[in-house]
């Protein structure tokens, strides 16, 4: 339907200013229809199988099974870790969808969906705003979906997923002056995603000042002040309410931090390089690794010079003076990212300051960016036209204004097309959201699942880090909750890591059965493979914690059997191709009967 009324009314294509409401409002419908495929897209990924997870709901949705079954995860360091740093609206929104009987799980799959739409509509009307060719809007608006739907936070449902939409609403009522919803958006931006309130509230204190030519004065009327002292009340109360909701120690130090193998390149929690990429990509970095994608957002970056070239154009004319929020939004977060290298990691990380808004940025501005582009090809090819027409005098030429349209409109067409057809013509994967299917190791989840609530599983495979999503248990550690920022936590989780790495490949069995029975180990997970020293030397994860790892690579080498792994024929209670069970129980009991000495250690 939308496109027999495109093919019905040509003057859908660009001209100087587009005011019809309907034309608006077609190809507004346009974005969101193509917005709903690439969100069905990524829905068939999350509910191809119920053992389909994204990689972060692994850390922060997990544990609000809770919400469904107060019983689970009880006294599990992991669980009330990642509760206690959610930010506060994230938690009630997936408490109120639990009261509602939908599983946390199956809400933050189908979450993104809708946000999808909430945030291509932003984009959309927020492009118009800035330029006012509905056609600009749509290229906007289609270029960031397809950007957000190939990168995994926003499909991931958990904080970052609100990031967009909060951002796009807080600037659309901000240039509107709609005051009230303003500061609603910037409220709930501290309630969902904390980092992002504090960049619009900079934007906020931007605008106490005048930016006249060649001077700065403070703002005359008090509409900004009183913007700027609200939204600071509001912000600093929430993010001040939320530090008492979980206490896990300081914030690690930068030099403590570069003193552990975990913020190393290969660490889980990389953060330290050398040379530009320090600056430029990772979560130190000034751009999300995603960010280009699809390359039609490029010409964002270019329109400052587009605009500022001294060339007389149509669509130069129409760039709003609205746009100096977008160079406010810029100073703000290169502002915080320098900030935050310099507390580091006091914001927490760089580039959660940058990558987001740079994004944004050029994502609003590619549209426009285009439109000039396209329009300046124009006037060059009806330059180069009229120039050979004279030539050939005996024809008659046809009048500028008349080129001039058909050929934007063919050049329009061209890009429309390309940016329609991008996810299938140059991206081996779309949407490429961050959804793993372990539906291979059904048997082993079905398995944890059916155990009494509360069973507490020690394992160093990487599956460790999947039971908690898949059967609500609780686990010692995993690979995904190995997060080091809070000294609280991850002293007591490295103390963890190493005393099963020593309790998993140690000679002695004193040694296991004090980890088994100090921990209140109920099950002992193990790959068929984690034997091999090669399972230990190769895997990054497990090298962080030394000298436990050499040290269990050397007992490996000697080829004298660890205690766990003679154990394996006693205590095994389920096992497939890759892993096999151990009951913790049987475990202690094996290594009692093993041990020539009496077990009096035990360990903290």
């Amino acid at each position: 339907m939308i496109f027999s009324s495109i093919r019905r009314n040509p003057g859908l294509w660009p001209k100087t200013e587009d005011t019809t409401q309907r034309n608006r409002m077609i190809w507004f419908l346009l974005s969101l229809a193509l917005a709903s495929l690439y969100g069905m897209w990524a829905l068939q990924q999350a509910f191809a199988s119920e053992y389909v997870v994204q990689d972060d709901a692994r850390q922060h949705i997990f544990w609000m099974q809770r919400f469904v079954d107060p019983d689970l995860f009880s006294n599990d360091l992991i669980a009330d870790y990642f509760q206690g740093v959610a930010p506060l609206g994230y938690r009630w929104l997936y408490q109120f969808a639990a009261m509602l009987g939908i599983q946390p799980m199956i809400f933050g799959k189908a979450l993104p969906f809708f946000l999808g739409l909430i945030t291509t509509s932003y984009v959309y009307w927020l492009a118009l705003e800035f330029f006012p060719v509905s056609f600009a809007g749509f290229i906007s608006a289609v270029s960031f979906s397809q950007s957000i739907w190939y990168s995994s936070e926003h499909a991931s449902g958990t904080p970052r997923a609100f990031l967009y939409p909060l951002l796009f609403a807080f600037i659309y009522y901000l240039i509107r002056e709609r005051l009230l919803i303003c500061w609603l958006s910037l409220t709930l931006q501290a309630l969902f995603y904390p980092q992002i309130s504090l960049i619009c509230l900079g934007v906020l204190a931007l605008r106490l000042i005048d930016w006249k030519p060649q001077t700065l004065t403070w703002a005359s009327n008090r509409q900004p002040y009183v913007q700027f002292v609200a939204g600071m009340c509001t912000v600093g109360g929430i993010l001040l309410y939320a530090q008492t909701q979980g206490d896990f120690g300081a914030v690690i130090s930068r030099a403590e931090a570069i003193a552990l193998p975990e913020f190393q390149p290969s660490g889980r929690n990389a953060f330290f390089g050398e040379g530009f990429d320090f600056w430029l990509k990772g979560r130190s970095g000034l751009f999300h690794e995603r960010g280009f994608t699809p390359v039609t957002l490029i010409p964002g970056f270019v329109l400052p010079l587009l605009v500022w070239l001294p060339i007389k154009s149509r669509f130069r004319e129409q760039v709003s003076p609205k746009t100096k929020v977008l160079l406010h939004v810029l100073l703000v977060s290169l502002g915080l990212f320098c900030l935050a290298h310099l507390l580091l990691f006091q914001l927490h990380l760089p580039s959660r300051y940058t990558s987001h808004t740079l994004r944004a940025i050029i994502g609003l501005t590619c549209g426009m960016s285009w439109m000039i582009i396209l329009d300046d090809l124009t006037r060059l090819g009806v330059f180069w036209q009229a120039k050979w027409l004279r030539h050939r005098s005996h024809e008659a030429q046809p009048k500028a204004s008349s080129s001039e349209q058909v050929m934007l409109t063919a050049l329009s067409t061209l890009l429309a097309f390309f940016i329609v057809m991008y996810p299938a013509l140059f991206l081996e994967r779309f949407p490429k959201v961050g959804y793993y299917d372990f539906s291979g190791q059904q048997q082993l989840y079905q398995y944890f699942a059916a155990q009494p609530k509360g069973s507490k599983i020690a394992s160093l495979s990487i599956e460790a880090s999947n039971i908690p999503s898949f059967s609500a248990q609780t686990v010692l550690v995993s690979p995904e909750h190995a997060i080091a920022y809070h000294k609280g936590y991850y002293s007591q989780f490295r103390q963890r890591a190493e005393d099963l790495i020593q309790a998993h490949y140690t000679s002695n069995p004193a040694l296991l059965a004090k980890a088994t029975k100090a921990y209140g180990i109920d099950f002992w997970l193990l790959d068929q493979t984690a034997f091999d020293p090669a399972y230990v030397s190769q895997n990054d994860w497990l090298m962080q914690y030394q000298p436990m790892a050499d040290i269990a690579i050397r007992q490996l080498e000697e080829e004298q059997p660890p205690i766990l792994q003679q154990a394996i024929s006693t205590c095994t209670v389920a096992s497939a191709v890759d892993w096999v069970v151990l009951a913790g129980p049987c475990v202690y009991a094996f290594a009692e009967q093993q041990s020539d000495r009496p077990l009096t250690l035990s360990i903290p």
